[in-house]
């Protein structure tokens, strides 16, 4: 006896991708909302085009059975027959009605089409829009741990197969299956024997799709997983192309290239396998039912059981079954495939900042700090900082030195809280600022890092990024009191000279002075400095160190520093080892008591040579 369990099997699994496809169009409710309208219109559009389907064929067996063969046309009304027709009348009506049936079906399926894609468009549009605005709002540990690459691929590819699933599949789902109950209703009617013929590949075609679907969907993963890494190994090579080039890395990173875009195609070419399997074995299933209607359908017309008319009527009937049957599987294909880049989606959008908002409004801020810590350690479980205390009075400058991995910039990152601590607390004038809206904090606070990003476009962008409504005057003296106003002059096009990617047509003195400038035009009560002055020639550290005096002038300013020019502005030094403070003070103090920052600046000393009197003190954390 035949078993019914993968038939069970089959049905639970599509029924499973149902409550999937469901499930992610309540996910994006809120989207798909404003677009109710639209998708009753397009709604309505297959339900019209549907009924000009049902309605196509029997033009075809007038001509047949009442118009080449001559038999009297009959009709369920009184008279109509009458109205109708005979001959060329009828023939002329008959092509007439194939004519608006085809015109009507390619207006509908024009709507539908256009109604569902701009659904579609408009989808991607804020689903993109929504997950770009959360992964920027996600801390920096998310970042950190992910490649970029990977979120591009997730902001592009994977969203527009979202868009298949909740609008192209869902809808194409809901057309295809009122044709298929329309044709099944119909072909019922004309001849139950031929219509079960027909029915019987139904089932078949189901355990198909499904044992096909799961296979599909897996290595549709596996291909998305590898794509992800590949776009996240060339967006790492063409960032970093000078290290390549100066490295003569190139043939390298070529074959590596080669071996992921292999492993992809590896990857995509399984997912093809597979769909090609999947439809080969459908079109089988199709032809052999095919093949059976047919053989009963002819012996029934010869037995007088059915007129031909009504043979080609079942006929067309029964190719326009198996259509949508194959769009029904091409749909589930598709499907597939969008459910696991759907997944890659909400599984981004399900995660929750490590650093949540908070809910009051900072007054305008003094500057002053305190840092208080218990400890603090990353989710490894691994302590990064120990016990301490750090104070800044409004408008002081507090220095931070020692080694690499002392802690210095996860201390800095507290403030504006890119991360909070695990055990303590960051005061600014007496308020613990997790009770600050981040924004509105961030707002207040000035940051210089050591690598002084620059987005593409042009300098006066780049100025005020500081400061989006920022008037040219303002741009002009936030450039002058970062040193940055004589070189911008200079160049062709003055402050709308455009910097190129990363600032890569800028000198790093320029690029860090103009970073200096949109920390100016901020005119936030405190600044961060993160090593502002590493790596510059003596000219340009000079200028740079004049800007950043024009900076902290009557604000409160946090310094990781390793250069003495700068260590000796801080009213402040705190010395860090391991995570720990060795001691603080100012710089004659500490040199003459601590052992371990003479042994910093002797260091340094020795690293500058005889290039400079002054040198580093200690490394990045």
């Amino acid at each position: 006896m035949l078993s019914l369990q993968p038939l069970r099997g089959a049905l639970g699994r599509q029924a499973t991708g149902l409550r999937a496809a469901v499930s992610t169009m309540h996910r994006f409710r809120d989207e798909l909302a404003p677009h109710r309208r639209r998708l009753g219109l397009a709604t309505l559009a297959s339900l019209g085009y549907t009924l000009c389907e049902l309605a196509a064929p029997w033009p075809l067996k007038l001509i047949l059975d009442n118009v080449v063969k001559g038999k009297p046309l009959v009709t369920p009304w009184p008279g109509l027959d009458r109205l109708l027709g005979q001959g060329q009348s009828l023939l002329a009506l008959a092509v007439l009605s194939l004519l608006v049936l085809a015109g009507l079906r390619g207006m509908l399926y024009y709507a539908r089409n256009v109604l569902t894609s701009r659904v579609g468009q408009d989808l991607v549009m804020q689903v993109r829009r929504r997950l770009f605005a959360h992964m920027q709002r996600l801390s920096l540990s998310f970042h950190h741990h992910q490649r970029t690459g990977d979120l591009l691929i997730r902001l592009t590819g994977d969203i527009i197969l979202l868009r298949d699933l909740v609008v192209s599949s869902l809808l194409s789902l809901v057309s295809e299956a009122l044709v298929l109950l329309g044709y099944a209703a119909v072909m019922l009617v004309l001849s139950w024997k031929l219509a079960l013929a027909t029915l019987g590949v139904i089932p078949a075609m189901f355990v198909l799709v499904s044992l096909y679907t799961s296979q599909i969907r897996q290595a549709t993963r596996s291909q998305r997983k590898r794509e992800g890494a590949l776009a996240a190994r060339t967006y790492q090579v063409l960032a970093g192309i000078q290290v390549v080039k100066l490295f003569a890395r190139e043939d390298d990173e070529d074959e590596q290239l080669r071996q992921l875009t292999q492993r992809s195609l590896k990857s995509g070419l399984k997912t093809t396998r597979l769909e090609a399997r999947m439809n080969r074995d459908i079109e089988l299933s199709i032809a052999v039912a095919s093949a059976l209607a047919l053989w009963i359908g002819a012996g029934q017309v010869m037995q007088g059981l059915l007129t031909s008319g009504e043979l080609v009527v079942f006929v067309f009937y029964m190719r326009g079954f198996y259509r949508p049957l194959r769009r029904i599987s091409q749909v589930a294909e598709r499907a597939s495939k969008a459910a696991t880049c759907v997944e890659r989606i909400v599984e981004i959008l399900d995660l929750d900042s490590d650093v949540p908002d908070g809910v009051e409004r900072p007054p305008r801020l003094k500057g002053g700090l305190e840092i208080d810590l218990d400890g603090h350690a990353y989710r490894s479980g691994v302590p990064v900082l120990g016990r301490m205390r750090l104070e800044v009075a409004p408008g002081r400058k507090l220095a931070l030195v020692g080694e690499s991995g002392a802690g210095k910039s996860t201390l800095l990152s507290f403030i504006p809280r890119l991360q909070d601590p695990s055990d303590g607390r960051v005061r600014i004038d007496g308020h613990d600022v997790r009770r600050f809206r981040l924004a509105e904090l961030r707002q207040q606070i000035s940051v210089v890092p050591q690598d002084a990003l620059l987005f593409g476009g042009t300098i006066r962008e780049n100025i005020a990024y500081g400061k989006p409504d920022a008037s040219e005057a303002e741009i002009e003296a936030a450039a002058r009191a970062a040193q940055a106003h004589g070189f911008i002059q200079a160049l062709s096009e003055g402050y709308d000279s455009r910097v190129g990617e990363r600032g890569v047509t800028l000198s790093g003195g320029q690029r860090q002075r103009i970073a200096i400038a949109r920390a100016i035009i901020k005119d936030a009560p405190i600044v961060l400095l993160d090593e502002p002055a590493s790596g510059l020639d003596a000219v340009s550290e000079a200028r740079v160190l004049a800007a950043l005096d024009r900076l902290m002038r009557g604000r409160t300013a946090v310094i990781i520093a390793h250069r003495l020019e700068t260590v000796r502005r801080a009213d402040e030094i705190v010395v860090l080892k391991a995570g720990q403070v060795v001691d603080r003070g100012r710089h004659e103090a500490l040199l003459e008591r601590c052992d371990y920052y003479r042994e910093l600046c002797r260091r340094a000393a020795t690293r500058e040579g005889v290039r400079r009197p002054t040198a580093d003190i200690g490394g990045r954390a």
